[in-house]
């Protein structure tokens, strides 16, 4: 069908337009490889000036007798604020507890209150049977 050598041709040409697409799919793969790479070693570099930083701000003040100061007060501060959330944490425990009594007193005079009522419905439903019984018999 086709003249001698055009599919050698055409599959010279094929191979060399799958290789350049290959070379353009390798390249941008190994640029997105260096982006990520370059992007890590400067968040590091970032990372290490930061706490070199740190150190040098501490080592200037460690000596200082406010600094010394701070460093002991500073757990005293946390257990105050722990002490003050223990104490609205019991408050709320407290409210809620009154919340509960309230609902549970509710709850008991409701509970009477429907047994008084069915206790009044079943005498009324017995008597209207009663009735409605004698009736049967006084029509025999």
């Amino acid at each position: 069908m086709f003249r001698g050598g055009v599919v050698g041709e055409l599959d010279a040409r094929r191979d060399a337009a799958f290789g350049r697409v290959l070379e353009r799919l390798q390249a941008r793969a190994r640029g997105v490889l260096a982006r990520r790479r370059a992007q890590k070693l400067r968040t590091q570099h970032t990372a290490a000036r930061c706490v070199q930083r740190n150190v040098r701000a501490f080592l200037a003040v460690r000596d200082w007798p406010w600094w010394r100061l701070l460093v002991r007060v500073t757990p005293l501060l946390a257990v105050h604020r722990t002490e003050h959330r223990l104490k609205q944490a019991q408050e709320e425990l407290e409210t809620l507890r009154a919340k509960l009594d309230k609902v549970e007193n509710e709850r008991t005079y409701y509970k009477g209150e429907n047994e008084r009522l069915e206790t009044k419905l079943k005498r009324r439903m017995r008597y209207k049977n009663g009735n409605t019984i004698n009736a049967d018999h006084t029509t025999n």
